[in-house]
């Protein structure tokens, strides 16, 4: 038996060894094919026009370099818990030469076997992913075999496999073999932890929120970058000192401490935080851009279409030829749609509309609002949509006559794009007159959107369709969100996928130590407890974090608009929360069947 076979061998019969580390090397495979699936659809390239194919083109790149930086990142976690095999291994006669080529070797099995697998795998799951996309955002997929994209994800990953083999041969664990045997009997050793760090953490957090919250408008684009600077600065101190500062004051506290099973669990708490204070920066780094891109591109789709949504018509025409209200008369009989119809008239002066009291009360009564009475004065009138900043006006001058405006109403009558005044019927308009009529129809939404395709085909451009634009908002928004919220998936999951390995690492310490507490009589319910415990706070410390910073990042962006946190947003750092919490009950049964057969064994 030769070198290589020996390495072959010693991998594949050691597979469960390397199956936390294969299975996230797998996981990067499958990401890239099924972005790279959905970028060379036929039904999609040929659709998007060129700043969408430049973003997908982009995302691919993200997607691949930071497949890179998790796969670096997983072997080099991997490689510091095999000190103790690396120096059973030299003591038999290994060289540090052959240790870096072993691990070469290793690294290209592992990479090759998870290509291959990832891809197949990647085949059945991207058509799983592209089905959903149609079901939930009406991007008609339909299948095919994806050569492209297989030959891409190929060679993508054997050549990142081969590189990430190259350079990991030099991140080798720089130990004797004494100090390589005794890895796991070293001890956890000291540090220290600065106070002051401690409270800048909190500081600069609470800085950064602040600033978020408080800057509204076109502000938020300008401190931008200061604040998720400050933020990220304030981050890395949270994990790395105040965590650490935290844990060892409340061991300190007897009546916490030492309650129940409190003193096991918070022992060596602070090691593990210490420890850990990397993965969980990133898992919160990586976490928050999920909770960001995502709640970010749903909120802007659900503020456009609240937007048009708010319309009080169903159709409107500005009517510029006398048929045009014919015609859409017309395609509204051949759907089998019927319809209340007004028209009325109002004027655009210079930065203001008006609109007299009767032709107002026209509008009001087929869209089943309030009338309004005025008499030698002004009604302002302001839209319900939340994004409307439309000032309150004292008065209001018409040619040469001024009015003092007694109130303001919110209504949904008319489309409020500019300031806009209910006027006595005596009054006139001084610039355009304009005629507009509105249709008010029940019926199917697809019946509706058909009549709008119907019209725009005959070229009625001053004819609106709320159902048909936003059938169209919706599919050309589509591809864009798809992109985003798949990102946005991936940083996610990578991010649990960081806590998974992280946790299984720590495995066969956590044995050796349960196992002397069990052998003193700890039962299994006890033993359950506790693993539950260690195991929520690695998961659950890092993604409070995130979901924090995520809604303070959404509600500053709302405020670009000047509104408050919408629903959208919740949203989605509720379900992201709901996801990690099933990611943690899975983990957690399988963790403690694993410790529990070897403690017990």
């Amino acid at each position: 038996m030769n070198f290589r076979q020996f390495v072959v061998r010693n991998t594949l019969r050691n597979k469960h060894l390397y199956l936390a580390y294969f299975l996230s090397t797998l996981f990067s495979v499958m990401v890239f094919f099924t972005f790279s699936v959905m970028a060379f659809h036929p039904s999609l390239s040929g659709n998007l026009n060129d700043k969408v194919q430049t973003g997908m083109l982009g995302s691919a790149i993200i997607i691949y370099a930071f497949a890179f930086f998790f796969v670096m990142y997983s072997m080099g976690v991997f490689l510091q818990s095999r000190k103790k095999e690396f120096g059973l291994l030299m003591i038999q006669g290994m060289s540090p030469k052959q240790l870096r080529k072993m691990v070469f070797i290793e690294n290209l099995v592992i990479g090759f076997f998870a290509t291959i697998l990832g891809s197949l795998v990647g085949i059945a799951f991207s058509q799983i992913i592209l089905w959903i996309s149609h079901v939930t955002l009406g991007i008609d997929f339909g299948f095919y075999f994806p050569m492209k994209a297989l030959a891409l994800t190929i060679v993508s990953f054997l050549i990142l496999f081969f590189l990430i083999s190259f350079f990991i041969q030099f991140r080798l664990p720089k130990l004797n073999v004494q100090e390589l045997l005794k890895a796991g009997e070293l001890g956890k050793g000291s540090f220290k932890v600065s106070p002051i760090k401690s409270i800048l953490a909190i500081l600069l957090i609470g800085i950064g929120y602040a600033v978020a919250l408080l800057t509204l408008g076109m502000g938020v684009v300008v401190v931008f970058l200061p604040v998720v600077f400050i933020v990220i600065l304030g981050t890395n101190f949270l994990f790395n000192q105040f965590s650490v500062f935290a844990i060892e004051k409340i061991k300190k506290r007897e009546s916490v401490f030492w309650k129940k099973t409190n003193m096991v669990v918070f022992s060596d708490l602070a090691f593990r935080m210490k420890d850990n204070a990397r993965s969980f920066f990133l898992v919160s780094v990586i976490s928050t851009v999920a909770f960001a891109a995502i709640g970010t591109l749903y909120g802007l789709q659900a503020i456009i279409l609240g937007a048009v949504g708010s319309a009080p018509y169903s159709y409107s025409a500005t009517v510029d030829e006398e048929n045009t209200i014919q015609q859409v008369d017309a395609s509204l009989a051949k759907e089998k749609l019927t319809a209340d119809k007004a028209t009325f008239v109002y004027y655009n002066e210079d930065d203001y509309q008006i609109i007299t009291e009767t032709e107002y009360n026209k509008v009001a009564k087929l869209v089943g609002e309030e009338t309004l009475q005025v008499k030698n004065e002004a009604i302002q009138l302001k839209s319900s949509v939340p994004f409307d900043v439309t000032q309150p006006q004292s008065t209001v001058k018409i040619k040469d006559k001024s009015y003092n405006v007694n109130d303001l109403v919110v209504t949904d009558a008319l489309s409020i794009c500019l300031p806009t005044f209910v006027v006595p019927d005596t009054q006139k308009g001084t610039q355009q007159e304009i005629q507009e009529t509105y249709w008010v129809t029940k019926g199917e939404k697809e019946a509706q959107i058909r009549v709008g395709k119907e019209l725009e085909k005959q070229g009625l451009y001053t004819v609106q369709s709320v159902e048909y634009m936003k059938d169209s908002i919706i599919k050309s928004y589509a591809p864009v969100l798809f992109v985003g919220i798949f990102i946005g998936i991936v940083f996610f999951v990578s991010a649990g996928s960081f806590l998974y390995f992280r946790l299984y690492s720590d495995m066969d310490s956590d044995i050796e130590k349960f196992k002397m507490i069990y052998k003193l009589g700890l039962s299994k319910k006890e033993l359950k407890k506790m693993i539950y415990q260690q195991v929520g706070i690695l998961f659950f410390t890092p993604i409070i974090v995130s979901f924090v910073h995520g809604a303070v990042a959404l509600t500053a962006m709302y405020h670009m608009f000047n509104l408050r946190m919408q629903l959208a947003g919740w949203q989605v750092l509720v379900i992201f929360l709901l996801i990690q919490f099933i990611y943690y009950l899975v983990a957690r049964i399988f963790y403690f069947r694993k410790v529990y057969k070897g403690v017990s064994a």
